[in-house]
């Protein structure tokens, strides 16, 4: 026969319940809080993080409310910020970027690695999809997938991944801004970089390379143009594309009246479209990078050599030596003068000088 329970012992027996009740409550809401992070609000209706080019060309540079958000070349690619004249330029995070994205106070971007960990003692810093404030406080973890590319589109993240530990499938998926668990789309990679209002132009990677239009509301894709068409950048009613099948000219297509023209028939690996501008990289035996006018019409080359992560702000166009990674060079719009970009130098030189002095302390 049981023994009945003593009037201290139920007393003690109802505060260990409680406790665990409360232990409970308590890890369900760090649970809830860890896989969300902050309370971020919704974005206005047609928010879209970078320029469609920018994040095709590696998404290294971003421009929003005056302030620019890049990969800076000069401190091992380092996250940091400056106004769009290139004053007031700091370091906001060792973070190596990619795919940078800003809506309202947050920045969004892949991170690769960490300025600081290269080299003897380094320290190891695994793949992962961060948002955090734009001054670079408040990091939150939102994925450890590898993601080729992504945009903020409204109120989530769409993201490009290859196979890795987490899927042995190329896959396109999105998350809520907020974080939380990622929506599987697709088990193929769609490119999100090309958004215009709740609309994803892409080229078909599972098929034919048709270009393709992806509904966010609907998740219905639908075919836009027959072709082999690559990196499609949306300007001003048209969709600009590279046609690998036809030696890689620069096209572009008119959304409304349905017709194609050809802007270079030279072979253009690289390309992006800003303010009345198509800034395209060439390859083959004499590799340059020259611009031309949206509509067309004679190109003028720029420099002569191979250049990459073309990037388009409304200040001005930047881009990096192939061959020299430690580089990041600007030009205006429409000028035949680039040079490097002191500003990114300098600011980069003068954080290296700092933290070198605060491990000489330690």
């Amino acid at each position: 026969m049981a023994k009945k329970m003593s009037k201290r012992e139920r007393k003690n027996l109802m505060i260990a319940v409680s406790a665990m009740a409360l232990a409970v409550v308590v890890l369900v809401l760090v649970t809830l809080f860890s896989r969300r992070g902050e309370q971020v609000p919704s974005n206005p209706e047609g928010t879209v993080g970078n320029l469609a080019g920018n994040i095709n060309n590696g998404g290294i540079v971003c421009e929003s409310e005056g302030r620019i958000y890049f990969s800076n070349p000069y401190d091992g690619g380092a996250l940091y910020s400056m106004n769009i004249d290139e004053t007031d330029c700091k370091k906001i995070s060792t973070a190596v970027a990619s795919s940078i994205c800003v809506a309202g106070k947050y920045i969004y971007y892949f991170q690769s690695g960490s300025s600081g960990a290269s080299g003897l003692g380094g320290v190891r810093v695994p793949n992962s999809f961060i948002r955090s404030h734009i001054d670079g406080q408040h990091g939150y973890t939102m994925s450890r997938d590898v993601v080729v590319k992504a945009q903020v589109i409204g109120d989530y993240v769409y993201m490009e991944g290859t196979a890795d530990n987490n899927h042995n499938y190329p896959y396109f998926q999105r998350m809520p801004i907020g974080g939380g668990d990622a929506e599987l789309l697709a088990r193929y990679g769609i490119n999100p970089s090309c958004a215009v209002g709740n609309i994803i132009y892409y080229n078909n990677t599972e098929s034919n390379h048709y270009l393709m239009a992806y509904n966010t509301a609907t998740k219905n894709t639908y075919e836009v143009l027959e072709g082999n068409i690559w990196n499609p950048v949306y300007d001003n009613g048209y969709i600009y594309y590279m046609a690998p099948a036809d030696g890689y000219q620069l096209r572009r297509y008119s959304l409304n009246d349905q017709t194609i023209e050809i802007l270079t028939n030279e072979k253009v690996e690289s390309f992006n479209v800003f303010k009345g501008y198509i800034y395209y990289q060439t390859m083959g035996d004499n590799p340059h990078l020259a611009f031309m006018l949206t509509g067309g019409g004679e190109a003028t080359v720029l420099a002569n050599g191979n250049f990459n992560s073309i990037s388009m702000t409304n200040g001005y166009i930047y881009f990096k030596d192939y061959w020299n990674e430690t580089s990041l060079y600007h030009t205006s719009y429409g000028s035949t003068f680039y040079e490097p970009v002191n500003a990114a130098l300098q600011a980069a030189m003068e954080n290296i000088q700092e933290e070198n002095d605060k491990a000489k302390e330690e």
